[in-house]
């Protein structure tokens, strides 16, 4: 352009790749293109073996940090210099927040009430053994490796909250997969780690209120803020949500207007920011309003289906990332070390495995059932890492640490897919589903119609789409017709008197009783796992069932 300067780029001799704070989107791109490729590359291949996104995900952060292609300096240096992480940070920990509204959008109450017993027992097992233990061994962990360095009541408190947590979403994402779901063993571990994951997360808070404050007293104060805020979101916030969502029908099962998810999402920012200005943290005030956030009419389902595929195609990823250059696994270099990550992952396996399994055993199930209960909860996954980098943020623990603990989460990970197909073979799977319904409708059809109209036709009926319900209702109107007068005439014709009127009934009555399978396509997203373990309520809203 005369007079003018020619706006930089490649063909001016511009470094597409170079970080500009006043331009840093280029380099940005690049970076988000790099992070998310590893990951799904990572995954064609482990999810052959059934190994869940989350092992990729960690694996192509360790990949991308200084273990491997960060000891290549021109790559760090290009591609991730240090100045263009504040930006990453900043948009991995907006995406932390919004997963965890998330997580807490898939904590369905109604969910808990299933063996509500027993699924306590096991959590308050599954959580008691494993922070003990944990503690135990945090007196070597800090001595050698902390170098006595921060509090040790803090440090000990965080290993132990690191050693008792369980990942939610991901158990859910294996449960799943193997269509464990609704079987006994399923409905008793999604409900425990339920609410395994409520108590951790309070758990963690406590940790970090502690850390971020060194007068016990302020401490104290920001623990009862908290508290007040939490009292505030259940017994003001929700109430006045609850019936803003009545007035506008979302509970009946409209979809959602932009308004409505407008309102749900400034409440998740607002509490966010309110927790992060007490000193706690962000994603707690945003994993309480996931938490509150109302199932019915598959509200809940809705919100999570206009956020999922961001959060996990991109920002995820980034979290996984960052975590990752933040992992080197050179830091393991010596026989103490070794020995200390041994040590952490005996205490993860025995403190899950051994705690859920005799609770699960004393719960009055089988010796392959309970251990299939350990194995499950003792599932870690991304939810560890979250936990992990919000205590090396706080400086509670170093990077050797945080390093040890990373491979403590993907070998905890890694194991409980294939352990649990190994226990639990479908030949010792229970469902929970009623199998004396159908014998209860056939008795309930018999009454109606008499026990001389015969016995009733049995269909089953499969439904993929809407469209196919006008042929499938056609098709039942011509099972169920009724026969012309003149060959009810031809059929009496020599037979009178209450014979006749019987042979009338049964060949104008044979009840229908008629089945349907709805076929829905599990695609791997929250929403789509949401609907499985919501399937019963979720029923009554499909357009083709209902």
């Amino acid at each position: 352009m005369a007079g003018g300067t020619s706006s930089p780029s490649i063909i001016s001799g511009r470094n597409p790749i170079a970080y500009s704070t006043s331009d840093p989107l280029t380099l940005f791109i690049v970076q988000l293109l790099i992070i998310v490729c590893i990951c799904r590359f990572l995954h064609m291949f482990l999810k052959k073996i059934n190994q869940p996104t989350v092992i990729s995900e960690i694996l192509g952060g360790i990949i991308l940090g200084p273990t491997v292609l960060g000891r290549w300096t021109a790559f760090t240096t290009n591609v991730f210099p240090k100045e263009s992480l504040t930006n990453l940070n900043l948009v991995a920990n907006f995406g932390l927040v919004l997963f965890l509204f998330m997580v807490g959008l898939e904590l369905d109450p109604r969910v808990l009430k299933h063996n509500l017993h027993r699924s306590l027992i096991i959590s308050a097992a599954g959580i008691a053994l494993p922070f003990s233990l944990g503690i135990a061994s945090s007196y070597a962990l800090y001595h050698i490796l902390m170098k006595d360095q921060g509090s040790f009541i803090n440090f000990l408190l965080f290993l132990g909250v690191a050693m008792a947590i369980t990942a939610f979403p991901v158990l859910a994402r294996i449960l799943t997969e193997q269509n464990l779901l609704k079987t006994k063993v399923g409905s008793i571990a999604i409900s425990a780690a339920a609410i395994d994951d409520v108590v951790s997360w309070c758990l963690l808070a406590l940790v970090i209120a502690l850390t971020n404050n060194t007068s016990g007293l302020t401490a104290l104060w920001v623990l009862l803020v908290g508290a007040a805020w939490v009292l505030f979101i259940l017994l003001a916030v929700k109430p006045a949500y609850y019936w803003y969502l009545r007035r506008t029908g979302c509970l009946g099962g409209r979809d959602p207007p932009q308004i409505v998810l407008f309102v749900t999402f400034m409440a998740v920012l607002v509490s966010a920011f309110f927790t992060d200005a007490i000193g706690i943290h962000a994603i707690f005030g945003a994993f309480l309003i996931g938490v509150i956030v109302p199932h019915d009419g598959g509200f809940a389902i809705k919100v999570t289906e206009k956020i999922e595929d961001l959060v996990q195609i991109f920002l995820l990823p980034i979290y996984f990332a960052l975590s990752g250059l933040k992992t080197n696994l050179s830091d393991l270099n010596d026989g103490n070390t070794w020995g200390l990550l041994v040590l952490v992952c005996v205490v993860a396996f025995v403190g899950k495995i051994a705690g859920c399994t005799l609770a699960a055993r004393f719960s009055k199930f089988s010796w392959r059932e309970s251990l299939t209960i350990g194995f499950l909860m003792n599932c870690k996954g991304l939810v560890e890492l979250i936990v992990l980098n919000i205590g090396l943020q706080a400086g509670v623990i170093n990077t050797k640490i945080f390093t040890m603990m990373v491979v403590m989460a993907l070998v905890t990970t890694f194991v409980t897919a294939p352990a649990v197909a190994y226990l639990y073979p479908p030949k010792y799977q229970q469902r929970i589903e009623d199998f004396g319904k159908s014998d209860d409708n056939a008795s309930a059809l018999t009454k109606r119609h008499g026990p001389e109209a015969g016995a009733p036709m049995s269909i089953l009926v499969v439904l993929s789409r809407l469209q196919q319900v006008p042929g499938v209702m056609t098709l039942l109107g011509y099972l169920h017709h009724q026969p012309e007068l003149s060959s009810t005439r031809k059929l009496t014709a020599n037979v009178s008197g209450a014979h006749a009127q019987e042979l009338i009934h049964r060949h104008l009555y044979r009840p229908i009783r008629v089945f349907g399978l709805r076929l829905l396509e599990l695609s791997g997203r929250n929403s789509s796992i949401m609907n499985e373990y919501e399937s019963d309520q979720q029923v009554m809203m499909d357009p083709a069932m209902s």
